[in-house]
């Protein structure tokens, strides 16, 4: 018995796609990147924005029933979640005020900053430096008294 090799349809077309079609859709992904990838950063921050914007106002709330319980404000964002060591203040402590294990950071990663300020306008500041953290001019902080 022998076997005869038979031919492979010699005339028939290779599938597959040429490189220059390859090259025609790499060239449109990559116009269709360039446009979005703006788009998208600009999103995203402005989105990282609002999310720090509505944990300041959720803050807020929480420093003030924290005043209302105790008749002082929180010397520090901790004081929302553990009890004070302040007997006086442990006394009426009605907490935690937040439901977190720690104070939340910022959508940037960083910390919120609070600290009393008795003699000014208000009786305490809390901000994020907003997306470029520490060394932001203020006008790019987000504050809970800008709202």
């Amino acid at each position: 018995m022998t076997f005869v090799q038979t031919e492979v349809y010699p005339n028939r077309l290779k599938r597959g796609f040429s490189i220059v079609e390859m090259m025609f859709v790499i060239a449109i992904m990559a116009v269709v990147l360039g446009v979005l990838a703006p788009n998208l950063n600009r999103y995203l921050q402005s989105s990282r924005k609002t999310s720090a914007k509505s944990t300041i106002r959720t803050l807020k709330g929480s420093i003030n029933m924290f005043n209302a319980h105790i008749g002082r404000y929180p010397t520090s964002l901790n004081e929302l979640i553990k009890k004070p060591s302040e007997e006086r203040a442990a006394k009426k402590w009605e907490g935690p005020y937040i439901d977190a294990k720690e104070v939340p950071s910022d959508p940037w990663g960083e910390r919120y900053v609070y600290k009393l300020t008795p003699q000014t306008e208000h009786p305490y500041e809390l901000h994020s430096y907003g997306q470029n953290g520490r060394g932001a001019p203020k006008s790019e902080w987000i504050s809970v008294w800008d709202e």
